[in-house]
């Protein structure tokens, strides 16, 4: 059975996997600043929501006003695909002590129909990583209710309590590893039936290695972004670490950043050194 891929628009990307990103994919964005991770994210949502696929743009960090203004750089029509609702820029405020990061994701994309989301980023989410509730599955569902119940009683007594029905256990991160609430926040990010980037940052001298430094394991594939200095020119490059399910090159590649975009020579396809992505 063939997998169902997801177009990404961008010159030259598609036809290094296979067509596209296998649908509902967590797709980890990783690289140093600067090296092209934000616009490849919104790229790919301005260019679903071109071929009619609604998506969101989710943001720790930035304000929706920086992020569509790195559109209107390239001449995409931000503004009017917002205005029509085919992407919704998501600004996610972290001043509050508890945030239900999924509950407000799930409304967001039943509301705008969404089946793109770009998550900017993880390495925020890790820095604040204490203000989110991360849902948790349990395998005895009397524990979840119990954990459930506790966590609703404590809300109500700080005169709050969280939106909407309660499926499983709301788990706040006090008590659990940085590490082990980033694998079941990325897990929950498989669950909303969108197709995802999310972006992060490499860690200070290590190569290749997130700031979580368990990301690049649990997404099913992995995009790196660098930026490299050849000779006297500096370059920014793509690599295709990982894609489950998708036969890819390894090779590093070099893109451009032109006036309409990221884009990547179409005669880079499949060179050099090829792997299975069934993993």
């Amino acid at each position: 059975m063939e997998l169902e891929r997801v177009k990404t628009g961008i010159p030259g990307f598609d036809n290094l996997i296979q067509g596209g990103i296998p649908k509902g994919f967590n797709v980890l964005l990783l690289g140093q600043p600067g090296a092209g991770k934000t616009i490849f994210g919104l790229q790919y949502l301005v260019n679903g929501a071109m071929a009619g696929e609604n998506g969101i743009y989710v943001s720790l960090d930035s304000s929706n006003e920086m992020v569509k203004s790195q559109g209107r750089v390239f001449g995409w029509d931000v503004d009017g695909l917002e205005k029509s609702g085919k992407i919704n820029f998501m600004k996610i405020r972290l001043d509050k002590p508890k945030i239900y990061l999924f509950d407000m994701l799930r409304d967001a994309i039943k509301k705008s129909n969404a089946t793109r989301l770009v998550f900017d980023s993880l390495a925020d989410f890790e820095i604040n990583i204490d203000q989110f509730i991360v849902p948790i599955d349990y395998n005895l569902k009397k524990e979840a209710e119990e954990e459930d119940a506790r966590n609703r009683t404590q809300l109500e007594g700080a005169g709050s309590s969280p939106a909407g029905d309660q499926m499983h256990a709301r788990v706040f991160y006090k008590g659990h590893s940085e590490r082990r609430t980033s694998y079941f926040a990325i897990n929950e990010f498989g669950n909303l039936g969108t197709t995802n980037m999310l972006i992060t940052e490499e860690q200070m001298g290590e190569e290749q290695s997130s700031i979580d430094g368990i990301s690049e394991y649990i997404c099913d594939g992995v995009l790196r972004f660098s930026i490299e200095r050849i000779a006297k020119e500096a370059t920014r490059s793509l690599t295709i670490k990982k894609m489950r399910n998708t036969d890819h090159t390894l090779d590093s590649m070099v893109f451009k950043i032109t006036q309409k975009g990221i884009h990547l020579s179409g005669d880079m396809a499949f060179q050099g050194s090829k792997v299975s992505g069934i993993t």
